[in-house]
């Protein structure tokens, strides 16, 4: 089905927006601050995109506007979206430190099990072959470590009473209205990021973790739906929604999901379909969440 050239193009621009609406109703003590983090996520997810890319990891089909023409912009807004909506899903979970770096991850994972078959199988873009639906393990690892490449150095803040460096959260980052916070995410952010995940590179560069087994891959991907899923089962009280724009990170997940189930059905890629349905799991759930506890609250008023 090489014919087929999936261009989800429409929809990269649609979660920018729906991101970019929230950022500014949510932050609204510091916009500047939230703004930056949306435009520092771009230039990193871009420069991922690149270097991909150029060094001939991955390619993708053309569409109207390329970056430097070789990647499309649709494809880098899209992970803004991605990366963002995880973020502030998780940050609602309100959850220890190691969890919520972990269940950030994890959330924007759980898209790529069930997007890259798809956008594989259809054209959008394509790498060397590899064990899960003609994708390598190294993307996924590459993936699993991208939002922590960008949440750590974000967020990460020395602790002067406690003398020892901290992880601040989104809202807690707008909280510090310095200038000195805001040349720190647009200088060093980026950089950091990159820096975390150059050294990720060389670890997939292992045979065993390069050429991971399918079997190890199928149980990895049950993992991230499983994890993803319980923990907002178990903390769903906590995604209350007190502000209609708390509804926007979930549905730009599921929007997008949604998207490639309903393009695989309507290209007879009726296995992959399920499959995107099934990774779109946790995203259901917190929308489903985030959206019920609201009606019981107004309810018991």
């Amino acid at each position: 089905m090489s014919e087929i050239v999936l261009l989800p193009g429409l929809i990269g621009y649609i979660l920018t927006g729906l991101t970019i609406v929230h950022a500014l109703m949510d932050a609204k003590k510091n916009r500047i601050q939230r703004m930056l983090m949306l435009v520092t996520i771009f230039i990193f997810a871009a420069s991922l995109e690149l270097i991909g890319v150029v060094t001939g990891v991955f390619s993708y089909a053309p569409e109207l506007i390329m970056i430097l023409d070789r990647v499309p912009l649709s494809i880098t807004l899209s992970w803004v979206g991605i990366i963002y909506s995880s973020m502030i899903i998780t940050e609602h979970l309100k959850l220890s430190l190691w969890k919520r770096i972990l269940t950030t991850t994890l959330i924007a994972l759980s898209l790529d099990w069930g997007m890259d078959p798809i956008a594989v199988e259809s054209g959008a873009w394509a790498f060397g072959g590899g064990e899960y639906f003609n994708i390598p393990a190294f993307n996924f690892f590459g993936w699993f470590f991208i939002p922590i490449a960008y949440l750590v150095p974000y967020g990460l803040i020395w602790d002067k009473n406690n003398k020892k460096l901290r992880l601040l959260n989104a809202t807690e980052v707008d909280a510090n209205r310095s200038l000195l916070r805001r040349l720190y995410t647009i200088f060093f952010v980026v950089p950091m990021g990159l820096g975390i995940l150059i050294l990720v590179g060389m670890f997939t560069r292992i045979p065993f973790i390069f050429n991971l087994p399918l079997e190890f891959l199928v149980v990895w991907a049950i993992f991230t739906i499983a994890w993803a899923s319980g923990i907002i089962i178990w903390k769903n009280k906590n995604l209350k929604r007190t502000r209609w724009i708390d509804l926007i990170p979930p549905s730009s997940l599921l929007i997008i999901s949604y998207f490639y189930a309903i393009s695989s059905f309507i290209f007879s890629l009726f296995m992959l379909g399920i499959l995107m349905l099934l990774t779109a799991l946790p995203y259901l759930l917190a929308f489903f969440f985030t959206l019920r506890n609201n009606r019981f609250i107004e309810e018991s008023i």
